[in-house]
């Protein structure tokens, strides 16, 4: 027998087996330098809301509440479909949870439409791609609009079974998927995205600070001379942001956010998605008559209340990433592109090239 990494075979296979072997370490390749997309090394701080004094979060939820006056339902709804899944929305064998990602394909692909970016000779770059979902319908897509042209390229740094891509062997349109953290990926070295004309990002609930490394991944590609035509890129996970990866330091220092409130804000965010926004182990206890927590006394905040800050939080948040893309030449639009029994984690951003028409 022989191991390699978490694979183990016989000797006598492992010739074979390395052809296919996922935990093998990746050869150097011209696309992958370390850390390219990341400008200073991480020096965040484990955002522990129970650790932080309450006199200091009350401060940070007031500068919230006052920043926030000034955006205020500037997130419209922009609910779009696609008539690719149609079909399959309708199929009877699936359940809820199953058509509410198609859900989510379907308002990403009508919006890719309808901001006029489903144009042929485009690569598409679905950054943090998973299983391929968004992909497989990106190219069905295309091969419908007869863009034998354009091409779709994955990246995703996990090794998964059952990928959606693979289906796709017979599609006119060429689909290429790579393996690595976005952290480390220079676009413009990969054929794919060199032998295409334009350059459209997608992201289907890419989390926490993956979705600003993708942001400064495409940025990158643009100031090597690609034309980054625009991206739809849906939200996940903000309380995994960090200040050293955000791309939005600029806006937030400007309004009086430091890297400390920042990390504070994060942790706040988890009130607008997390319930009650109490442990499992705290809400046990509180069903065995231990108390509330006096913490939350001292905050003076109810549930609703919370809800709403964590949301201030999150909007904030997308908000600075607007604000990144506008100063890199972009015109923007943040909006809800599901209804949020579909997902809490239903906020988008659309981009585009200013001198780009819809």
């Amino acid at each position: 027998m022989s191991c390699y990494l978490s694979s183990t075979c016989y000797a006598s296979k492992l010739k074979k087996h390395l052809k296919k072997c996922n935990a093998k370490p990746s050869q150097d390749v011209p696309y992958l330098q370390k850390n390219v997309n990341v400008e200073v090394e991480s020096t965040s701080q484990t955002r522990s809301l129970a650790n932080m004094p309450v006199p200091q979060l009350l401060e940070v939820i007031a500068k919230v509440n006052k920043i926030h006056k000034d955006i205020q339902n500037s997130i419209q709804e922009k609910l779009a479909t696609h008539s690719v899944l149609d079909e399959e929305l309708g199929n009877p064998a699936y359940g809820p949870a199953t058509k509410k990602h198609l859900v989510q394909v379907s308002s990403i692909l009508g919006l890719l439409q309808e901001y006029n970016l489903l144009q042929d000779d485009t690569c598409f770059v679905e950054l943090g791609a998973g299983k391929g979902k968004v992909s497989y319908w990106l190219a069905k897509t295309l091969e419908l609009l007869r863009h034998s042209s354009s091409s779709v390229l994955l990246v995703e740094r996990a090794s998964l079974r059952h990928k959606h891509d693979n289906k796709l062997d017979k599609t006119d349109v060429s689909v290429v998927r790579i393996r690595a953290d976005i952290a480390d990926l220079l676009l413009p070295e990969i054929d794919t995205i060199a032998k295409a004309k334009h350059v459209v990002g997608v992201t289907k609930h890419l989390c926490g600070d993956a979705t600003d490394l993708a942001l400064t991944c495409l940025m990158n590609c643009q100031s090597s001379g690609k034309d980054v035509t625009g991206m739809v890129m849906t939200f996940c996970c903000l309380h995994r942001c960090h200040w050293n990866t955000y791309v939005g330091k600029h806006f937030f220092e400007h309004v009086g956010i430091n890297s400390v409130d920042f990390d504070i804000m994060c942790g706040l965010v988890s009130w607008a998605v997390c319930g009650s926004g109490q442990s499992r182990e705290k809400r046990k206890n509180d069903e065995s008559g231990l108390g509330e927590n006096e913490r939350y006394t001292q905050i003076g905040l109810n549930r609703c209340e919370k809800e709403t800050v964590g949301k201030k939080c999150k909007d904030l948040i997308n908000w600075g990433r607007k604000i990144y893309l506008q100063n890199q030449g972009f015109n923007c639009d943040l909006c809800y592109y599901v209804n949020s029994n579909i997902t809490l984690e239903n906020v988008c951003i659309i981009a585009m090239k200013a001198n780009k028409e819809v």
